[in-house]
């Protein structure tokens, strides 16, 4: 075998099987010619860190090397160890590390798991990209795996009654598909599930915003109820962060009609899973103590002028509202009053009542599902198969130890 320069299996017959037994150095030579040599895991990690990696790449092929073998932290260079993770265990790999690689269809698909629009592509990932923002292509369901088209169709079927399996709502991920295909006609149940809860939160929120109190108060009082509910193992069927950002959005509205009891025992109850809550506890309690006449505006503000708490940018806002407002006297009123107050504010401590606890629970989830797609398929391979000169060293190593060996030999 030692006689011709580059033996691979298939061009080379071997004169026996009893050829295939040796010195590790022998038997990793052959096996990486590709001849069925049997070598271990630990034998092979020893070439890897000083091979070329094109033969690195020719053990992957050959199955020699696997992602238990974790051969990317043998080598030195940091850009091999990414390329060989690639190749190995391209699920661990990042955006940036796909950037890196230059591997375009992996840092395409972190982009659409990360929420990004894609707008400037043609491919399945800027199809599903628009499928999020509630656009069917026609050429989507033929995009998507064929394993992957049945829930496709149930998350279709479902966007035409709101109704969907378990499966399906518990997925954070495809909460803000769901919701872009879907508009509710009247308030939603919320206890269907924790996806119609936080819609039903969410758009409660938003019709706070609008000025909407009257079909806030409607939707609210449903998620209250959902809140209360329990699941059949006696568990709370929504998390305590959820029936904690309901309990405080129905204190808030309690407000509207002087039922601060009520709003006291809604936060009362929820007081141990938000730092915030026992601040506005406090708010609901001091203005209780004051006389009905001396109590200031019950509404945040801030949500009065349809930006969030805290919006440093709420003067133009209040702006915009003075010219689409335009002869409507009440609400003019009102986000007159509101600038007032949040002028005095930046004078003095300000002591409004949050809401939400914290905005991001009531915002559409941006990272999207990953169960449309298909898996990670590793990297193509990208050397070129090893020739005579990138397995020269171990050819060298497996010559030295039949060397070796006979002149060790006991001489007949």
């Amino acid at each position: 075998m030692l006689s011709f320069e580059h033996p691979v299996a298939g061009r080379v017959k071997l004169p026996g099987e009893d050829v295939l037994d040796g010195a590790p150095e022998w038997r990793i030579y052959l096996a990486a010619l590709g001849h069925p040599a049997v070598v271990g895991a630990d034998e092979i990690a020893r070439v890897i860190p000083e091979s070329p990696l094109s033969v690195v790449d020719d053990f992957i092929d050959l199955g020699l090397v696997g992602p238990d073998d974790e051969p990317w932290s043998l080598r030195g260079d940091e850009m091999e160890n990414l390329y060989l993770r690639a190749r190995l265990a391209p699920e661990s790999l990042d955006r940036d590390d796909a950037h890196r690689l230059g591997w375009t269809e992996l840092e395409r698909r972190h982009a659409f798991l990360e929420g990004d629009d894609l707008v400037d592509g043609d491919d399945s990932y800027s199809l599903l990209a628009a499928f999020w923002r509630g656009d069917t292509d026609i050429r989507l369901r033929s995009a998507i795996p064929a394993e992957r088209r049945p829930m496709f169709d149930e998350i279709m079927l479902g966007s035409q009654t709101g109704h969907w399996p378990q499966h399906i709502t518990k997925d954070r991920g495809l909460w803000a598909l769901l919701a872009a295909l879907w508009t509710p006609a009247d308030l939603i149940n919320a206890k269907a599930s924790e996806f119609h809860a936080w819609r039903a939160l969410y758009n409660s929120y938003r019709w706070m915003l609008m000025g909407w109190l009257d079909k806030a108060k409607a939707q609210v009082q449903r998620l209250t109820i959902a809140a209360a509910h329990k699941s059949e193992d006696g568990r709370p069927f929504l998390p305590d962060s959820m029936r904690t950002e309901i309990h405080n959005m129905a204190a808030y509205l309690a407000q509207d009609t002087n039922d601060l009891k009520l709003g006291i025992r809604l936060l009362d109850a929820v007081k141990d899973f938000h730092p915030t809550v026992a601040e506005n506890l406090r708010r609901l309690r001091d203005r209780r103590s004051q006389l009905v006449n001396k109590r200031d505006h019950w509404e945040n503000p801030y949500l009065m002028l349809g930006v969030p708490h805290g919006d440093p940018d709420w003067e133009s806002q209040w702006r915009d509202l003075r010219k689409q407002l335009d002869g409507d006297v009440d609400r003019l009123t009102l986000i007159n009053a509101a600038k007032r107050r949040l002028q005095q504010a930046e004078r003095t401590e300000a002591d409004f009542y949050v809401l939400p606890l914290d905005e991001e629970a009531l915002q559409m989830p941006l990272k999207r599902s990953s169960l449309l797609l298909p898996p990670v398929e590793p990297l193509t391979r990208r050397t070129p198969p090893s020739g005579a000169t990138e397995i020269a060293a171990l050819r060298d190593a497996a010559a030295q130890t039949i060397i070796s060996d006979f002149l060790s030999a006991p001489i007949p």
